[in-house]
């Protein structure tokens, strides 16, 4: 099972996603990812779903930027989105952009997408949450197409593309994406149209369940799995005893030795790839970084 790590996105400064992001590059850390949110509901405007998810108000730097940052200041370690919310963005920009990134950093890009679920998120920024899973499936679509050919043809639902000329392709041709999300339409979207599936904040029990989903829609699809990537986002942090924090993230804190059982459950199931999102560092991730590369990451070699 393959470790990446989130960076430091919260508002921290330019120095500190550096050091991030060649401690994991140097660590052996397969990926270092970013995440999406473009606005954050004021407390006194938020309404019961982001009431209910423990969201708070966070300087959280634009990821494709952060990662063209990170890019520059490594060489090897794969680039990551947990996830690019769609629906938020015009695809062709969206696509052009992604390929610029993935050739400037050599290929080494993975785009996490997802439909998005806060909804006045998506009233503020004029975007289609009743068709945002539509939406979703036809940007995948047509992302690909584009980065397929120099002259690419193709008619959506909200989209036409015909008699233009895209540039540039990605280094590799396409760029991997996974899909994310936690119901059955997203994880059946993952089957569908993805490279692989990104979870987050499942228990390893729930996670299982997932697996049984994608088996399933896979079989009926006639759809191999070989080359399918499963990955799973978690938000973990050190504590005397085993505390679950609840709220959106439903995060883990406790004693190194049983984050790393917790951690290892996920590789018996059959996880690819594990995010590691920290908690409680409060602006010492060299610490956390210090700490888990010692204490946790040996167990789950």
């Amino acid at each position: 099972m393959r470790i990446g790590l989130h960076l430091p996105q919260f508002g921290k400064s330019p120095d500190d996603l550096a050091m991030v992001a060649r401690r994991a590059e140097e660590e052996g850390y397969a990926t270092i990812w970013v995440s999406e949110h473009i606005l954050m509901p004021e407390p006194a405007a938020r309404d019961s779903a982001s009431q209910s998810a423990g969201l708070r108000v966070a300087d959280l730097l634009e990821p494709v930027v952060s990662l063209a940052y990170v890019a520059a200041v490594t060489k090897t370690i794969r680039l990551a989105t947990s996830v690019l919310v769609v629906p938020y963005h015009n695809p062709i920009h969206l696509a052009k952009e992604l390929a610029t990134l993935d050739r400037l950093c050599g290929g080494r890009l993975i785009v996490g997408v997802g439909s998005g679920w806060l909804e006045s998120e998506f009233r503020a920024l004029n975007a289609p949450y009743e068709k945002r899973g539509p939406y979703t499936d036809e940007t995948i679509r047509l992302m690909r197409a584009l980065w397929a050919s120099e002259s690419p043809e193709f008619k959506g639902e909200f989209f036409t593309v015909t008699g233009m000329h895209f540039a540039p392709i990605p280094a590799r041709g396409t760029i991997p994406i996974w899909v994310g999300g936690l119901s059955r339409r997203a994880v059946r979207r993952a089957v569908e149209l993805g490279e692989g599936w990104h979870g987050s904040r499942l228990t390893p029990d729930e996670y299982a369940e997932r697996l049984k989903w994608i088996r399933e829609i896979a079989a009926k699809q006639g759809r191999k799995l070989d080359k399918f990537v499963i990955s799973h986002r978690v938000y973990i942090g050190f504590a005397d005893k085993w505390t679950e924090t609840g709220g959106y993230v439903r995060g883990i804190l406790a004693p190194p030795d049983e984050l790393a059982a917790y951690l290892k459950r996920f590789g018996e199931l059959g996880v690819d790839e594990l995010l590691v999102t920290p908690l409680g560092t409060q602006g010492a991730m060299e610490d956390f970084l210090d700490r888990f590369g010692s204490q946790v990451l040996p167990h789950l070699a």
